[in-house]
């Protein structure tokens, strides 16, 4: 049990983390290697531009998966916070559970469509625009992973007698 939580550990970081950030770190790279070529040496390319769009398009959407993780998403934090926080928790587990059913019915629509998409090359890289919008399934995988996640974790809060432990912070699964 233990192996099988270090893996999928490691298969979250590598995703939500370690791939975000190299693709954040693509993308700045093509722009700048995009800059320098047109503004030093007067030539223009297209597949350092082409590029910046696809590492951003993924950094955006596993940050999205990573922001699920960690709860950074924004709420209407005025009405959110003023309600207790047994009904918080009834809040967020409606919330998860109508995105988590919805991710689900979209994916194998999502996925059939990103495979029909193989045959399509992006224009400078030439590339399947099914590596582009790979991201996207792996997004909604992440998310309903960290949604069941996080409404286990709230269920649990419900039924526990405690909203604190002794220091007086909200209990956390």
């Amino acid at each position: 049990m233990e192996l099988l939580k270090r893996i999928y550990h490691f298969i979250i970081i590598f995703f939500e983390e370690f791939l975000s950030t190299a693709a954040l770190i693509t993308c700045a790279s093509a722009i700048v290697i995009q800059v320098f070529y047109r503004y030093f040496l007067n030539i223009s390319l297209e597949w350092p531009f082409e590029l910046s769009i696809y590492a951003y398009i993924w950094t955006l959407y596993l940050g999205a998966a990573w922001g699920v993780r960690e709860e950074h998403h924004v709420k209407f934090n005025i009405l959110y916070d003023a309600l207790p926080p047994k009904l918080q928790k009834m809040v967020n587990i409606i919330f998860n559970t109508i995105t988590t059913t919805v991710f689900i019915i979209i994916f194998r629509p999502v996925w059939g469509y990103l495979l029909f998409n193989y045959r399509i090359k992006t224009v400078a890289l030439k590339i399947p625009w099914t590596y582009v919008f790979m991201v996207f399934p792996i997004f909604l995988s992440l998310t309903i992973i960290h949604n069941i996640e996080h409404i286990i974790c709230d269920i649990k809060f419900l039924f526990s007698h405690k909203d604190t432990d002794k220091t007086g912070d909200e209990v956390k699964c």
